[in-house]
């Protein structure tokens, strides 16, 4: 679910905006996801984000539709980035001296913005309820949204603590995403000529780790092996790994955070690596 709107320039425009002027005008920080949805700061490409540092949430998408600037939000987010998304685009217009842009709705002037601000604000808390109701019904035992710095998965706990309401989902997409750790995600080889998903940790690195191993978005199928490779090309087989485990914590329902120590990456290596 999202909003999405559309400033139209061409190529003869006079105020032609480029992405990094767009990023100048908005004041925000920016990046780019890689392959698993994880934030590569200060990089641009075809679909950059745009997000305020302190107040992390999902992310205003830029990109570009031959010459015309693309806005993208998804929903459910924060009130703050919701008036984020439009005054982005206030400051895109105002430069390029319009009033008009192309909303879900069709055209649109900078007056409809308070409108279009509760509208958002709406779908995000009904969004946030549906979200509730499924999970509550066992419907589904977790969403996964994407935010800003990595994907986050929410499930009866998480929803639980957000009860429906923005502020609420607003701090608790910060806090996880202001944490200062390493989000694992796999790499996919052919070893072999079977398909084999590779996660990544080390000694002294606190660890956002999944419980059961996959591909978000199921990006790749029939991966037939999964493994842990730890520094110097050590692997470990992934039931091994998380089997041995003990002091973790609670990340959100499909992840835990750990720190392993210099002797415990030790003792995984000489009792479960092998040769793949």
């Amino acid at each position: 679910m999202s909003v999405a709107a559309e400033i139209k320039q061409d190529q003869n425009d006079s105020k032609k905006l480029t992405l990094e002027e767009i990023i100048q005008i908005s004041g925000l920080s920016y990046g780019i996801a890689d392959a698993s949805y994880r934030l590569i700061d200060n990089e641009t490409g075809d679909y950059t984000l745009l997000f305020e540092t302190g107040r992390l949430a999902r992310g205003i998408e830029v990109s570009f539709d031959q010459e015309n600037i693309l806005l993208r939000l998804s929903l459910p987010t924060s009130r703050e980035e919701i008036h984020c998304f439009y005054e982005t685009i206030r400051k895109i217009c105002d430069r390029k001296e319009t009033r008009q842009f192309l909303h879900e709705e069709g055209w649109k002037d900078l007056d409809d913005i308070p409108g279009l601000i509760e509208n958002d604000i709406r779908a995000s808390t009904g969004a946030l309820e549906d979200l509730w109701e499924k999970v509550k019904e066992d419907e589904y035992k977790h969403f996964q949204v994407f935010g800003v710095c990595f994907p986050i998965s929410l499930g009866k706990r998480e929803l639980e603590e957000i009860a429906n309401d923005l502020n609420q989902f607003a701090d608790f997409m910060n806090r996880l995403q202001s944490m200062n750790v390493y989000y694992s995600a796999p790499k996919v080889y052919d070893v072999r000529g079977r398909l084999t998903g590779i996660y990544f940790t080390d000694a002294n690195l606190p660890t956002v780790f999944p419980t059961e191993p996959y591909i978000v978005m199921n990006q790749v199928e029939g991966i037939e092996e999964w493994y842990v490779m730890l520094k110097d090309q050590r692997t470990i087989p992934y039931q091994d790994f998380i089997g041995f485990i003990r002091d973790m914590e609670y990340f959100d329902a499909d992840h835990i955070l750990f720190v392993l120590t210099e002797e415990e990456v030790q003792m995984l290596a000489d009792h479960y690596a092998v040769e793949i």
